[in-house]
């Protein structure tokens, strides 16, 4: 059954859409004159129309718009005619999540995956079609292990504030370990945008337990960790704010008003610019010294994060990778198991978006991520 919230008002959400078309349409026609252009038509008029959306879009309307995490998966499943397989997750502190499996619960190599929607939007059906094929295609790698994927329905704000998601992906590699007994070595830990600042976060957890959520202790290093397009720093006065703003997917009015409803920092009526909201030392890394991700080393092997040179994060994360490379590398790890990736004329999250924008052929930002992956599942 639908769990799809209340009509917040057709003429509201009829004028999003009018306006979406009329921007992409102006983008469209207008892109052979313009400089500050994604880097094809068919993208940059995408790209403008849901900009547009985001800009005004307000959480009754896209909980009403938008299918749950668990109802896109279950939809996903019914297309390809397999088997939804769930699991239920019973934290220390009686946190409660669900996670979904793309492949099998039993493959010894998982992948737990955190969507990206700024916190408070569900997972759409790119994650699912992305690691589904991840699933297949790993099958058929010679010398790898079977390898599936949990992605994890956390709790969207504004209805769950921080630390809620930290407490369930917590709660969920504590489960993959202690209830469903994998290794930690055969575990990557994994997520982009706002689920991979959820990520970080949780690493940031490892290192350094955060009081009132339960410790989680591991037997060896997780095997991975990868980050795409990760939310490193809640400011949006970066250079590549303005200079990518109109080749990007996301706008930086969207991102405060996010980030103020995930840390319950929102003004009386939440739908209003808050300006700048900051986190603490778990919640926004780039708050950080070096000494923060001293021994990282300890509690995952390798790290992969992976930007677009059009994005407006990709300032911020190159702000962040020397620090966390420092760190690293003076808590004793090796520096060259970080690796940091930026591939020019790509925008937010473009290896997820690729499947589903061009799902025949893979492209230069797909193919980095996928070749890290794939050497450690060999390796």
């Amino acid at each position: 059954m639908s769990s799809r919230a209340p009509n917040p008002g057709r003429l509201g959400i009829a004028a999003l859409f009018v306006r979406m078309a009329l921007v992409a349409l102006w983008r469209a026609v207008t892109y052979p004159i313009r400089t500050d252009t994604a880097s094809t038509l068919l993208k940059d008029a995408f790209f403008a129309g849901l900009r547009s959306v985001l800009h005004r879009i307000t959480i009754p309307q896209s909980r009403y718009l938008s299918p749950s995490t668990r109802e896109t998966y279950f939809d996903f499943c019914k297309a390809k005619k397999i088997e939804p397989q769930t699991l239920k997750i019973e934290g220390k502190d009686g946190v409660g999540v669900v996670g979904y499996w793309i492949g099998s619960p039993n493959a010894e190599v998982v992948v737990l995956y955190l969507h990206g929607g700024g916190y408070t939007q569900s997972a759409t059906p790119g994650y699912c079609h992305y690691w589904h094929c991840f699933a297949e295609e790993s099958a058929s790698l010679k010398g790898a292990p079977p390898a599936s994927t949990l992605l994890l329905g956390y709790s969207l704000a504004p209805e769950a504030k921080y630390p809620t998601q930290l407490q369930e992906a917590a709660a969920a590699l504590l489960h993959l370990v202690n209830v469903c007994g994998k290794s930690p070595a055969n575990i990557f830990v994994a997520g982009d945008s706002a689920g991979g600042h959820l990520a970080i976060t949780l690493l940031s957890h490892l290192l350094r337990p955060r009081s009132s959520i339960p410790e989680v202790t591991l037997s060896a290093p997780l095997r991975g960790l990868l980050l795409i397009s990760p939310w490193v720093c809640f400011r949006t006065d970066y250079e590549s704010f303005a200079r990518n703003a109109n080749k990007d997917m996301v706008e930086a009015l969207m991102l405060r008003k996010w980030a103020a409803m995930y840390l319950d920092k929102s003004n009386a009526d939440p739908e209003t610019d808050p300006g700048y909201v900051s986190g603490d030392a778990y919640s926004e890394p780039m708050s950080n010294d070096a000494d923060w991700w001293k021994g990282a080393d300890r509690v995952v092997s390798d790290v992969f994060v992976w930007t677009g040179g059009n994005e407006c994060f990709a300032d911020p994360v190159k702000a962040f990778e020397p620090v966390f490379k420092k760190g690293w590398s003076e808590g004793g790890g090796q520096v060259e198991r970080v690796v940091f990736v930026e591939t020019p004329g790509c925008a937010h999250i473009e290896p997820i978006m690729g499947v589903m924008m061009n799902p025949k052929q893979k492209s230069e930002d797909q193919q980095a991520v996928e070749s890290w992956l794939n050497a450690r599942l060999v390796g």
